[in-house]
């Protein structure tokens, strides 16, 4: 279904279709004057913008007479620095911040206040604005001390630091000159923690001193000893330990073998025991053992933990103790198989730290807590309590869309249903239902001409492995989800098709370590019945299209898919970030080999069929990869690159169209609208040509600058490259095979500007993209940077969340 309203630009109108936007010539008289009214809107618009910079250049108005705005900071190191990292966040004073480098949009803000403070514009645009930064000699000096001392605990304890300031025109621009000189690396290394013979044991094994961070004739670092600091402390805590701290581990550097050595010593620090309050004696750390474990689940809103005796309780076991406020929320067999603690085991951070995944996984759970509690003074054992807190079970949705599709008016009607404990087993059914039509030549046949989709989808999602004949430790091992779905889907299009789609399908879902996350569809099945129109046939009768309509008559698809994602974009944001994604899909292989060793018929076309309806068999295969660079905390650069490939083969001629790849689009080349690029530098003269228009071969290269303005406002520039191609030779997609003499001409390049509100939980986008070099065109008109027009060189994109 299309989803759009209108925008007017130019000689032409934008069209929103599914989160992106074509351009469309004007014919209407009023048309054309709601266009020219625009158009005066959109010259104030861009004069306000360039008031706006203009202002921020204008950067003196209010930096007193004696004083001087501090214009520029730079930072020069003389000699090569092993990991320097961003060294600009120990400067004490740093300029007013530039969008993109170039702008102080903050400080032109407040710049365009005036002086009288009892205006109420006044003041708004200080608040929102940034004063001017004036340059301070103070904060200068203390900026040296600062990178000093950075340098020294890189390892650097010679490095000299000193600064230089040019005025000029009321303002100022500072050089901070760093020399490093000749770094202290590390010499010897001694592990002296025989105070404890079991941690000095420990330490030993497999895992302890070999997995050491500290390495002899590296940098004397002290960010990594404070790491080997806490590498030793969490293997510990690993290992029994419960509370160790990396307090407990200290180190004795000895820089007077000279050469600009230091040779290190780890030490353990003694524990001590107060004796009658007299004296005192060392005492060896103790590992700890887990005694027993209460669980207690509060339905509802109860929150009070307090009071466990009010509480009804289940013996679960003799090790194991469950207390609920009424019915207990789970299954007494499910709150134990997500207990990863075990009851006479040592204590072991990691698994505490895989229970509350497991628990905090589950649906029906707001929220969880654990806690430990030593037996007593002189025991080594714990007990653990865990506090379960319940959400909503239940709720329902229900949401009206409307839309506007150059003209055609259309609603969407969507109804869900969710129950996240269905079985008590935090089972979460999921039952959603849409309708939605959309008139198909204008309002006066709204009612009798139009687009129709009607689907409805159930899923179940299990939150447990479930496999026959797999062993409860496996289980426990894999930390799985089990999902089942299926789903229907209706659709009519006028003097086009109407088309009937069955999906059904099994899925695990699980993650590995912290950041990596498994996808496995088992298997996914997938029917769709097909009946076109006889304008449609007349159309794609012709032979050169035999192949494409393939996608458009009955087809089965039976498919398998695994998928590896790597993602660390939740941790420290003011770090490099990264992002991978992996995945090969095979499709109809099982059902071909029972074919040919049962000597199954084919039909005309040479396929075999599954219930006089022929199967695809294909094998994809995709790999994304995103790099987020940090530059400073308004500032960031991401790099994109995606690669897919398609293959049809055996009983298929073409990979289905609903399987193969576009091109364009807001997570695309952004120059162009969805599904409009490609394939290689096919050119097509109708904008819904989206038959012709995919492929069995993707490149993408995105490069986008990505800075904060104000308040929940980023702005955006980009780069994108990219295209798609066949594999075959297909007659009715001239131009579009993949070939290693001409593919590198065809990759298709597009430049613009985005504007984004970041509002946490979810993100707006906004992406302008114009067309820099367009492979479809005469290789004399490729280049896009002169005779642009509206029509052909520019889309607009909107989108939820980042492209990549």
């Amino acid at each position: 279904m299309k989803s759009s309203d209108e925008y007017f630009f130019s000689n032409c109108i934008f069209a929103k279709e599914v989160g992106h936007y074509r351009l469309l010539p004007i014919t209407d008289k009023k048309a054309k004057q709601n266009m020219r009214h625009k158009k005066i809107n959109l010259q104030y618009f861009a004069v306000g913008i360039l008031f706006l910079l203009f202002s921020s250049c204008a950067s003196t108005k209010y930096v007193p007479d004696g004083s001087y705005l501090l214009d520029e900071v730079k930072i020069d190191v003389k000699e090569n620095v092993s990991d320097e990292g961003d060294l600009t966040q120990y400067l004490r004073q740093r300029p007013n911040f530039k969008a993109f480098g170039l702008f102080r949009i903050y400080m032109g803000v407040y710049n365009l206040s005036g002086r009288d403070t009892s205006k109420k514009i006044n003041r708004k645009l200080k608040s929102i604005g940034e004063p001017p930064v004036i340059y301070d000699p103070y904060l200068t000096f203390q900026s040296e001390k600062e990178l000093q001392k950075k340098m020294k605990q890189k390892g650097y304890m010679d490095a000299n630091v000193t600064s230089d300031v040019e005025f000029k025109k009321k303002k100022a621009k500072v050089t901070y000159t760093i020399t490093p000189n000749q770094p202290y690396t590390i010499g010897e290394i001694k592990n002296n923690f025989n105070i404890d013979h079991r941690i000095d044991s420990l330490m030993k094994e497999r895992g302890g001193w070999a997995n050491s961070k500290l390495k002899t004739d590296n940098l004397f670092d002290i960010d990594i000893l404070d790491d080997e600091r806490e590498r030793i402390a969490e293997y510990l805590r690993r290992r029994g330990y419960y509370n160790f701290s990396r307090e407990y581990i200290s180190f004795m550097a000895d820089s007077s073998v000279g050469n600009h050595k230091i040779d290190l010593s780890i030490q353990l620090k003694p524990l001590t025991k107060s004796i009658d309050n007299r004296y005192t004696e060392n005492i060896e750390y103790k590992p700890y053992k887990i005694r027993h474990i209460n669980i207690t689940t509060y339905n509802g809103s109860s929150t009070d933990a307090s009071n466990v005796q009010s509480l009804d309780t289940l013996e679960y076991n003799q090790d194991i103790t469950i207390f609920s406020n009424g019915k207990p929320l789970l299954r007494p067999s499910i709150l134990e198989e997500d207990l990863r603690i075990t009851p006479h085991s040592l204590y072991n951070e990691f698994i505490v730290e895989r229970t509350y995944s497991r628990y905090n996984s589950l649906g029906i759970l707001r929220s969880s807590s654990i806690r430990f509690s030593e037996v007593g003074e002189d025991s080594d054992e714990l007990d653990c309590d865990i506090s379960l807190f319940s959400g909503k079970p239940q709720s329902i949705s229900f949401d009206v869309e409307g839309t506007n599709s150059n003209g055609d008016l259309g609603f969407a009607l969507n109804l869900g249903y969710a129950h996240k404990n269905i079985f008590r087993g935090s089972e979460v059914l999921n039952i959603n239902a849409r309708y939605a039509q959309e008139s198909y030549s204008g309002l006066s046949n709204i009612l009798k001409k139009y687009v129709l989709d009607i689907g409805g989808e159930v899923s179940i999602n299990f939150p447990r492995f479930l496999f026959p004949f797999v062993s409860k430790n496996f289980k426990r091992r894999i930390d799985a989800n089990t999902e089942f779905k299926i789903l229907y889907n209706y659709q009519i299009r006028p003097n086009t098709y109407e088309r009937t789609t069955i999906s059904t399908g099994m899925k695990y879902l699980w993650n590995h370590r912290r950041f990596y996350r498994y996808t496995l569809d088992f298997i996914d099945l997938n029917y769709i019945q097909i009946s076109t129109d006889p304008s449609f046939d007349s159309i794609y009768s012709a032979s050169k299209y035999s192949v494409l309509r393939e996608s458009y008559s009955d087809h089965f698809i039976m498919s398998s898919k695994f998928t590896i994602t790597y993602d660390d974009q939740s941790i420290n944001k003011n770090s490099n970030q990264h992002y991978y994604r992996v995945s090969l899909e095979t499709a109809g292989n099982t059902l071909f080999a029972i074919n040919s060793l049962f000597g199954g018929k084919k039909n005309n076309e040479g396929q075999y069929e599954i219930g006089k309806i022929p199967y695809s068999q294909y094998i994809k295969g995709e790999v994304d990869y995103t790099y987020n660079q940090y530059l400073d905390a308004k500032n960031r650069l991401v790099y994109h690159v995606g690669f897919g490939i398609a293959y049809p083969y055996g009983n298929g001629s073409v990979v289905p169209f609903e399987r193969r790849f576009f091109g364009g689009g807001a997570n695309g080349v952004r120059g162009w609208s969805v599904r409009t690029l490609g394939p290689g530098s096919y050119f097509s003269d109708h904008y819904d040509d989206f038959v012709k228009q995919s492929g069995d071969l993707k490149l993408l290269l995105n490069l986008e600058y990505r800075t904060k303005l104000f308040w929940k406002i980023e702005a955006a520039a980009f780069v994108d490259a990219g295209n798609i191609w066949t594999i075959k030779n297909y007659e009715s997609q001239p131009e579009g095979q993949f070939k290693f003499t001409e593919f590198y001409k065809q990759i298709a390049l597009a430049y613009g500007l985005g504007l984004r509100i970041d509002f946490s939980y979810f993100l707006i986008r906004f992406d302008m993209g114009a067309k820099a070099y367009n492979p479809a065109r005469i290789p004399s008109e490729r280049w896009r940077f002169k005779g642009i027009n509206w029509k052909d060189d520019f889309a607009l994109h909107f989108a939820i969340g980042y492209p990549f």
